[in-house]
């Protein structure tokens, strides 16, 4: 948010607007639609998971290849978040991607922030409450900048689970309200 504050600016209005200073609820929290956007479009570009690994349970024959049970399956999540062809511009930050009607344009396979079918996340749906919840809460008393030291592009570690390869810094700005 601190390098989109036109995006940010967005959020803070939806939130006054959905929910002025009313107590957060579920309920609530799932009427903010832009905001669920913009998490999933960071989720897009910054997956948790570099990399999902499964097991073939069983011979699968894709197209002229024969997939032999027991065969360690890799999905590279990055490279599909970032695939040109799926994602015009994907190291640009857009977050109207995750409009329904954009969404419906898309296999469901292409978005794997947290995985798909039976071995999806357990607690997705707890981690993006937790989200929601974490930027409502801060948007209505601080803004998020840019300092000296943030980095743009943000450089990436080279491990499994995604991380920064150096400290992330902003400045956090108490709202006047």
């Amino acid at each position: 948010m601190a390098t989109e504050p036109v995006i940010q600016e967005k959020i803070y209005q939806e939130v006054r607007q959905e929910l002025g200073d009313d107590e957060v609820t579920y309920e609530k929290l799932n009427q903010l639609q832009y905001l669920d956007m913009v998490i999933n479009e960071t989720l897009r570009m910054y997956p948790p998971v570099l990399r999902l690994d499964r097991v073939a349970s069983k011979d699968y024959q894709l197209g002229n290849y024969l997939i032999p049970k027991g065969t360690i399956i890799h999905a590279p999540v990055y490279p599909i978040h970032h695939d040109f062809e799926t994602w015009p511009e994907p190291e640009k930050f857009i977050p109207e991607r995750f409009l329904p009607a954009e969404k419906a344009k898309r296999h469901p396979m292409v978005f794997l922030a947290f995985g798909d079918g039976p071995r999806n996340c357990i607690g997705m749906r707890f981690a993006l409450v937790e989200a929601k919840l974490g930027i409502v809460r801060a948007l209505r008393l601080v803004e998020f900048e840019r300092s000296e030291k943030t980095e743009v592009p943000l450089q990436l570690g080279k491990i499994i689970v995604l991380n920064s390869k150096n400290s992330i810094f902003l400045r956090v700005v108490r709202r006047s309200q």
